[in-house]
């Protein structure tokens, strides 16, 4: 049942952005993303979900990302959209395969680099990049056990 409702939001999401995409051509206000926020954010905090929500094969982060994604005249979303999901992911276990298949990681990558971001913003990011990475890399998040290379040097 979890999954026939996160399938189902995922639908929505997308076609909402389509919407949105849409009216923006037609100098419309875009407000469908807007308006379905309260739900996603309602399904994303939710722990028994948390499984369904980062499975590759439903690909709720997709939707995320197209969210998340700079409009076509290359403004950025608006900036409760993007501080809330971004939130939002922070709190999810999003593993290599949900990356790939989402393709979410790009977009957090943009938000690292670009200037017109907010500043809260982009610390969001970069600690989305960094947590994604990590694991990715082998690294550990336990600096007491991280080891430094010593190197030896002679002036002489």
């Amino acid at each position: 049942m979890a999954d026939a409702q996160i399938e189902d939001l995922r639908r929505r999401m997308t076609e909402a952005a389509a919407l949105d995409a849409e009216a923006r051509r037609e100098k419309r206000p875009a407000t469908h993303k807007l308006a379905m926020m309260p739900e996603v954010l309602s399904m994303l905090n939710r722990n028994q979900y948390v499984s369904s929500l980062v499975d590759p094969d439903i690909n709720l982060l997709e939707a995320v990302k197209f969210f998340l994604e700079p409009l076509d005249n290359g403004e950025l979303p608006a900036y409760s959209i993007q501080r809330d999901l971004m939130e939002a992911l922070t709190r999810l276990p999003i593993n290599k395969e949900a990356l790939i298949a989402s393709g979410i990681g790009k977009v957090i990558v943009f938000y690292t680099k670009t200037k017109r971001a907010e500043p809260k913003i982009t610390r969001l990011a970069e600690k989305l990049l960094a947590d994604w990475t990590r694991p990715i890399l082998q690294r550990s998040d336990d600096y007491s056990k991280k080891v430094f290379e010593e190197v030896e040097f002679d002036p002489t």
